[in-house]
């Protein structure tokens, strides 16, 4: 918080300090001599005038949504300001409209030029800084869900020959320490990676189902769809176990048995969609336990990681109604 203000009176101050040399430029330059006759209501009008062109321009670019009216509407505001500015000065100067608008014109673009640079540069600073940010939060969560593992790699090779052992004894015992092997390696060597194919990633939500399946029995009833159709596209990894992992807590805290929970993954034409429908208890977060509040990447991070991975490409959409919660992402995966 203390950051963020003492940034925000940085920006504050530098404003401040452009526009005191804007309106003494003048001075600063020529001083009183060479004919110079230094007007300083005009100097303030003329400042005034600037500051509105600038800032309609700044508020504009600085909004989420930047469509094309907007910049239609910058050059509208843009021209109107420019003119008026050189009407009222034509009253008092008697000098050329043409020639006034011209000049003035090239002084408004370098000046709104100039903040549209330093918006730029601020926003990618910003970019940077949440990149940093949701890096970190990934690392640490990762490192959460391996903290009770002094070495993960001893803890991956004790599967496998747990695996090895109950293979001769249980086949379905084994099945499933195949897939908790699966779904740890994964975690260990594809989860930092940029991109894995749309294959890995929907095998680990396969993986991770099977294991809840087995892990509640009757406690839900689950319908899981998936179509995929080019199982090669790239996608960036551990997008969509945060949502499915949402919908299972919310589900085991819901009474009753068979409650229902439904899950689809499909793809077609390159659109990757993803949509979970599950029941919950609005008093759940009483019955949750710390190691579900502990579980995972969270909802927030994969938020993030959308709008950083995947900006304008994206679409997310969580819908709560009195006991439901519908979630569905559609993920653009071609270039």
């Amino acid at each position: 918080m203390g950051k963020a203000l003492h940034k925000k009176y940085v920006e504050v101050g530098l404003h401040v300090l452009f526009w005191c040399i804007y309106i003494t430029y003048p001075i600063i330059k020529f001083g009183y001599y060479r004919a110079l006759v230094y007007n300083p209501t005009e100097a303030i009008g003329n400042t005034l005038f600037m500051a509105v062109s600038v800032y309609v321009t700044y508020f504009l670019l600085s909004r989420k949504n930047r469509y094309w009216p907007n910049y239609v509407i910058i050059l509208f505001v843009l021209i109107a300001i420019v003119s008026l500015n050189c009407y009222l000065n034509s009253q008092e100067c008697e000098c050329d409209l043409r020639t006034c608008f011209i000049n003035k014109s090239a002084e408004y673009l370098l000046v709104n030029t100039f903040f549209i640079a330093l918006l730029l540069i601020k926003r990618n600073m910003d970019h940077q800084r949440q990149l940093e940010q949701v890096e970190k939060e990934k690392v640490l969560a990762e490192l959460k869900s391996l903290k009770a593992q002094l070495n993960p790699h001893f803890l991956f090779n004790t599967l496998n020959m747990l695996y090895s052992d109950a293979v001769h004894k249980d086949e379905i015992l084994a099945d499933k320490i195949l897939k908790l092997s699966d779904s740890f390696h994964y975690l260990m060597h594809e989860g930092d990676k940029p991109t894995v194919t749309l294959s890995k990633e929907v095998k680990f939500i396969d993986d991770y189902i099977e294991l809840q399946k087995a892990r509640m029995g009757k406690k839900i009833a689950i319908q899981y769809h998936k179509n995929i159709e080019n199982s090669e596209l790239e996608v960036a990894p551990l997008l969509m176990i945060p949502f499915v992992e949402n919908a299972f807590k919310h589900s085991t805290m819901t009474e009753g048995q068979q409650v229902p929970l439904s899950i689809s993954v499909q793809e077609q034409n390159g659109i990757l969609n993803l949509k979970v429908r599950n029941q919950f208890d609005p008093d759940y977060s009483k019955k949750q336990s710390e190691g579900w509040k502990e579980s995972g990447i969270g909802l927030e991070n994969a938020k993030k990681r959308l709008q950083l991975i995947y900006p304008n490409k994206h679409h997310l959409s969580i819908k709560q109604s009195e006991k439901t919660f519908l979630i569905h992402l559609e993920i653009e995966l071609r270039d």
